[in-house]
């Protein structure tokens, strides 16, 4: 009977040359050289060494022998259980590696294999068929590369490179994990990675708290922890849309980043250093290219920028000071039915935020959707056509671009978060999905497929909303719309997009909420309304909008709907070829959430932690 312990040995180059071996029994099956311990007390490096000699003819003599601290375990197939002891259904595999300074000779047993091939790592990784061959070769080869070449992205915080070796390999893993996400195109930009630290990504609003984070090294832990859930939530959805994995594999490849999570987390406390490190690293960049805005002479043209936005605000005031239109073709849509979610225990669940030493409110998933329903807005929208009719998003076979199935009205919702002061606030993002702006007359530099309106509310610790803002899916006409507990600070002396309020609201109470009425076609927001209780029959649904960072495609495929860049393909704009002084990458384009440049004139994003700080005074 087999033992169900094995060895798993990556032959490799000073050069990144791994070997792979054809299997004779499966042809076209490529794998590094593997066998079973012939006894219990067997030394795992000799079964290496062993299984060496016998699939390749290669002594261990001729290179570095290096064991690692990693093992898979693996479900053994059906068919090949009767080679072990009843009741045996599962494989633990321990990994190795040989470097050699070159190329060696190659000695095959035909009866295992029947070809052998050298190929660079990242194309071996892809020819194998197992998954943990494959995460096996990723992870040593993103090792080869980091000793050789210690700079750019994938450079590790001095903690974690001159750590034990159970810490270096496991960031050496997320590397090579890394790696295999970007070669295939499928990176989530919704959270930035943290330069040096793999396991971490970060926000703009816990990027806010490191002071806080620093004064404790209770704080610092928490901090640590939000980062390391950002990671997770993005790897998550980065491992589903990988095409090369199974669903057994990457359940594994989860579970292993959750404990090389903990294993980094600790390290990352060990000394002040890492901790200084952890803390100056954790930052987010805003989505303005400087090298742009200096190519574009943006120093002169933003004069322009500001007349135009100026245009604009004075177009859209206008708007809404018009008396409204009978609503022959309107039609509100209210949000789904629910049971009443009174205030106090929402100042409940937001009070949670005590607890926590960084003050960051922590929902279910459950209550999150609880609190979407309770806060959602109905929306009034003229329809003149199917461009007006939104829906929930789906890939249809062979498109580019995702489609907005209007049969089922569906608003995405997720939770984000400010800072007011020392207070963390709940807010609650509302996005809306229409199939397209359509072109209005010969020229319309902002028609496109796809487009989105983002509502958001920020909320009071005692669950009552404050500000209520929007903007479009592009980034584009960030409007503000103040309650009474809210005051708009003056606005600095100077060109900078600050504040552009079209309309106040009344202080909301229970049960209230708030009717958005949208133009057809520019889908721009004319008006805002108060509203208590049912206000139409005809409902939407709410889905997740983490689900558009990995929708199902033919053939059981996922990809999210948006790119590495943070932007929808397929919903360019022509205005980005009169907008890039501004420093915006294809203004006018669809962008994920996180990655909203919202002026044209300074610099503004729609998560900013101090966004609503900086120019309001809240009454909370």
């Amino acid at each position: 009977m087999k033992l169900p312990l094995s060895v798993l040995v990556v032959v490799h180059t000073a050069e990144r040359e791994v070997l792979l071996l054809e299997r004779a029994a499966r042809p076209g099956f490529w794998q590094s050289v593997t066998g079973s311990l012939e006894r219990p007390d067997e030394p795992y490096e000799a079964a290496a060494a062993r299984e060496l000699r016998e699939e390749t003819g290669i002594e261990v003599a001729a290179g570095k022998l290096r064991r690692w601290d990693v093992a898979y375990t693996f479900e053994i197939y059906a068919q090949w259980r009767h080679r072990f002891a009843p009741g045996v259904s599962h494989n633990t595999e321990r990994l190795f590696s040989l470097e050699l300074a070159r190329r060696a000779p190659v000695a095959i047993a035909p009866q295992e294999h029947t070809a052998f091939a050298w190929l660079p790592w990242r194309e071996a990784a892809r020819k194998c068929f197992s998954w943990s061959n494959r995460d096996a070769i990723l992870m040593i080869g993103a090792g080869l590369l980091a000793a050789g070449c210690a700079t750019g992205d994938g450079r590790l915080a001095a903690h974690l490179e001159s750590g034990p070796p159970a810490v270096l390999e496991c960031a050496q893993w997320y590397r090579a994990l890394d790696a295999e996400i970007d070669a295939a195109g499928v990176r989530d930009a919704q959270h930035t990675r943290v330069p040096g630290f793999p396991h971490l990504r970060v926000d703009r609003t816990l990027a806010s708290l490191k002071s806080r984070a620093a004064e404790s090294q209770l704080g610092l832990r928490a901090f640590g922890e939000h980062l390391a859930e950002l990671d997770l939530e993005s790897r998550h959805h980065e491992t589903r849309n990988l095409l090369a994995l199974n669903e057994n594999a990457r359940t594994l490849m989860l579970k292993r980043a959750r404990d090389c999570s903990r294993l980094l987390r600790d390290a990352d406390l060990v000394s002040s250093g890492a901790r200084e490190a952890l803390l100056a690293a954790a930052q987010v960049p805003d989505d303005y290219s400087s090298a742009q805005r200096f190519l574009g002479l943006y120093s002169l043209t933003k004069f322009a920028f500001a007349s135009g936005v100026r245009r604009w605000e004075k177009q859209t005031l206008a708007a809404f000071e018009r008396e409204a239109d009978e609503p022959t073709n309107r039609v509100r849509y209210s949000p789904p039915s629910a049971q009443p979610l009174p205030r106090n225990a929402i100042a409940g669940l937001l009070g949670r935020a005590t607890f926590d030493p960084l003050g960051h409110p922590g929902l279910s998933a459950r209550e999150m959707d609880r609190l979407a329903v309770a806060y959602a807005p109905s929306f009034e929208i003229e329809i003149r056509g199917d461009h007006d009719r939104f829906g929930w998003l789906r890939w249809r076979r062979a498109s580019g671009v995702p489609e907005v199935d209007a049969a089922e009205p569906t608003v995405y919702t997720h939770a984000a978060y400010t800072r007011y002061r020392d207070q963390v606030l709940l807010q609650l993002v509302y996005t809306v999905w229409f199939p397209e702006r359509p072109r209005r007359g010969a020229v319309d530099l902002g028609a496109g497929r796809l487009d989105g309106l983002v509502w958001r509310v920020t909320l009071a610790p005692d669950g009552e909303p404050v500000v209520y803002d929007s903007i479009h899916a592009c980034g584009c006409f960030h409007l503000f719309f103040p309650t009474e507990r809210a005051r708009l600070r003056p606005a600095p002396d100077s060109l900078d997009e600050w504040a552009f309020v079209p309309q106040s609201l009344p202080r909301v109470g229970e049960g209230e909420r708030p009717v958005v009425t949208i133009a057809s076609g520019t889908h721009a927001i004319e008006r805002v309304a108060v509203v208590r209780g049912g206000d139409s029959v005809v409902r939407y649904a709410t889905r997740p909008y983490d689900e558009l960072r990995s929708l199902p495609r033919a053939g059981g495929a996922h990809a999210s709907i948006f790119g590495p860049d943070a932007l929808i393909a397929g919903t360019e704009r022509a205005e980005r070829f009169f907008y890039w002084p501004t420093g915006i990458a294809s203004a006018g384009a669809m962008r994920q959430w996180g990655r909203h440049a919202t002026a044209l004139v300074g610099r503004r994003q729609f998560d900013d932690a101090d966004l609503l700080e900086r120019r309001f005074e809240l009454d909370l």
